[in-house]
């Protein structure tokens, strides 16, 4: 690779692996990234390093599992230890950074060159600059991280996903030409609160979704840890548990589509720019969400399927078109040493992950390294 790429994550929030068309699941929830994948590596098997936020994305950042980086939750950032992480590699190499949307690890926001934060509820460091994205913002706080049984207030310009979209091209609008960037495009949804506008609150309507894989009888098999967290939220939501639940999953799917439509509207406007052949794009998650298996929603106990993995899409200058990529065992912790390979760079002390780039390639890889992913077998 002659020329070093500009780099550009685009994270989705708690986003399930397995729920779009191109990976067998009914509906047709994500068909730009489906169609993208095919012109580059789409991992099957890519997996989280932890399925709770924080830990997850500082494990992407430092290429250590969080038991070696040390942040275990989503409130202890400050114990975060490791050498030298993403921002550190780019920032050594010349590339100028941003984040655009959620942050949630141990760097601060004015460790980018460019940040326009946002978060879950609407009220987090964001600028609400017209009354349409207050009234999101308020909307968003009034939900408590539940699910919402109606449309969303405003179109899609007021949501998080088209914004953080938004502050992207301005970032990339302001470099001077020839810049190296880095920009990491962190969609606070489709977590908690399950929320969508028109026309996507009514895309997937609860009445004609499909089943899902598991239910509540099958908690007896799981162990205590599930059962104890299904009758957390059988008291909180109630007899209306079932209703609300569909609800959340209609949602939810919608949210999905509208996050591939803003990811076409991102990769669109890299073309327009004339970027689009010098930027490598990884798509992923920082981890899954049971979005009603086994009669759940969020996030909680062990290492499901449905939880811990997660989408994870490379494409750009020097990656081969694969399409789907069944075979390797992939996580969050590959994405520092990949970097570090593409640029020639040397890994820093202490990093656990592994580089992709020969996958990427198609190259030779040493026997077994890709081999073995450690989750619970189903869902």
């Amino acid at each position: 690779m002659s020329k070093r790429p500009n780099f550009i994550i685009v994270m989705a929030d708690q986003l399930r692996a397995d729920l779009r068309r191109g990976c067998g699941y009914p509906l047709d929830t994500m068909p730009f990234l489906d169609q993208w994948a095919q012109g580059g590596v789409d991992f099957r098997r890519a997996y989280t390093t932890n399925p709770t936020c924080m830990p997850a994305r500082v494990s992407m950042l430092t290429g250590r599992y969080s038991q070696c980086h040390r942040v275990r939750t989503n409130h202890n950032a400050e114990d975060a230890l490791y050498t030298a992480d993403l921002l550190d590699i780019l920032r050594e190499n010349g590339y100028r950074t941003a984040l655009c949307g959620k942050n949630h690890t141990h760097r601060r926001e004015a460790d980018f060159d460019f940040c326009a934060p946002c978060g879950h509820t609407g009220n987090q460091g964001e600028r609400n600059d017209t009354p349409e994205e207050q009234a999101l913002a308020d909307f968003l706080s009034s939900l408590q991280s539940k699910e919402s049984m109606t449309p969303a207030p405003g179109d899609v310009r007021a949501q998080h996903p088209y914004r953080c979209v938004e502050d992207a091209l301005r970032f990339v609008d302001g470099l001077p030409q020839g810049q190296p960037f880095f920009a990491w495009v962190s969609f606070p949804e489709p977590h908690p609160p399950y929320q969508a506008p028109e026309p996507y609150f009514s895309l997937f309507p609860p009445e004609q979704l499909p089943p899902v894989a598991t239910s509540a009888a099958d908690l007896a098999e799981k162990g205590p840890r599930y059962q104890w967290t299904y009758g957390v939220w059988q008291r909180v939501m109630g007899e209306e548990m079932p209703q609300r639940i569909a609800r959340a999953r209609s949602n939810y799917l919608g949210m999905m589509r509208l996050i591939d439509d803003q990811f076409r509207r991102l990769v669109e406007g890299l073309r327009q720019r004339g970027l689009e052949d010098d930027t490598l794009v990884i798509f992923l998650a920082d981890h899954g969400d049971f979005v009603g298996e086994y009669g759940l929603t969020r996030k909680g106990p062990d290492l499901s399927q449905a939880l811990c993995r997660v989408p994870m899409v490379w494409r750009g200058p020097g990656i081969r078109a694969a399409g789907a990529e069944e075979k390797s065992c992939v996580s969050l912790a590959d994405i520092l040493p990949t970097v570090c390979d593409v640029l020639d760079t040397p890994l820093p002390m202490g990093c656990q992950g592994r580089s992709l780039l020969p996958l990427l390639r198609g190259e030779d890889v040493p026997k077994g390294e890709f081999d073995i992913g450690y989750v619970e077998s189903g869902y």
